[in-house]
């Protein structure tokens, strides 16, 4: 970590299969880090898993927006800077600049987080209740030029896809990781999309848990060239993810 405590700081490089078959960053990978990162900085100013774990709490991830001016590739260093900029009543922002080794930035992300009480599902009023760590954390002189999430709207009720869950979508909570769903979203477009279009920008709201065995379908919107709406149900038609995803011509393409 750097100086600055309330900005942690983390180094990874693109290896060889955690590419893409353009040779660019896989989501699961970049996605994964950020939330690796979000992580370590928490556990760094001591309001991390292990201690939500210890007082029967968890931190939830509500809203994810990543934009990204171009993905890393392989061999490519890159930096994640990650620090919380804003608390109010239930929810906390933190967001995220991915830079490389020259001074480049490659893009920036924006989450919004939520700390639950384990028996009782139900979150907590950080302004109020919140960890006295978390709340010296926190840094509002920096932010990141990311547009505010949009509103998804799907409404065809003919799903695109239908997938069951497996023990590999499962993670530590017991339930589909996050960025799994990005997997599975961005698993809806052929390939040959991908050898022309480079993904500019993955919005994801979360809105209810999905756990091992459970059937999820996919239904998708285009609402612009290169952009799509998803809204992801449960079977019974409960909403556990809306999402959006923006996509834009390739150099190479």
């Amino acid at each position: 970590m750097e100086k600055n405590r309330k900005t942690g700081t983390y180094r990874y490089t693109v290896l060889p299969f955690q590419e893409d078959f353009a040779g660019r960053v896989s989501w699961f990978f970049l996605g994964n880090h950020l939330l690796r990162c979000a992580s370590l900085h928490a556990g760094e100013l001591g309001f991390g898993y292990e201690r939500a774990k210890a007082t029967g709490h968890a931190w939830v991830l509500s809203r994810l927006v990543v934009e990204m001016k171009e993905m890393p590739r392989t061999g490519d260093v890159y930096y994640v800077d990650t620090w919380v900029s804003r608390v109010y009543r239930q929810f906390t922002d933190r967001l995220y600049e991915i830079r490389g080794e020259d001074g480049r930035t490659f893009g920036y992300a924006t989450s919004i987080w939520s700390l639950i009480d384990y028996r009782t599902r139900r979150p907590l009023d950080l302004q109020r209740d919140g960890d006295p760590l978390f709340l010296a954390s926190v840094d509002g002189t920096r932010t990141v030029p990311v547009a505010p999430p949009g509103r998804v709207r799907v409404r065809t009720e003919e799903p695109r896809r239908t997938v069951h869950t497996y023990y590999s979508d499962i993670d530590i909570n017991n339930h589909v990781n996050s960025i799994r769903y990005i997997e599975h979203i961005l698993d809806l477009l052929p390939k040959e999309t991908y050898a022309t279009h480079d993904v500019r920008r993955i919005e994801m709201a979360f809105c209810n848990e999905t756990y091992c065995g459970e059937d999820l379908s996919f239904y998708v919107a285009q609402r612009a060239p290169g952009a799509y709406d998803v809204e992801v149900r449960k079977t019974g038609g409960t909403p556990v993810v809306r999402a959006s995803v923006v996509l834009a011509p390739s150099e190479a393409g």
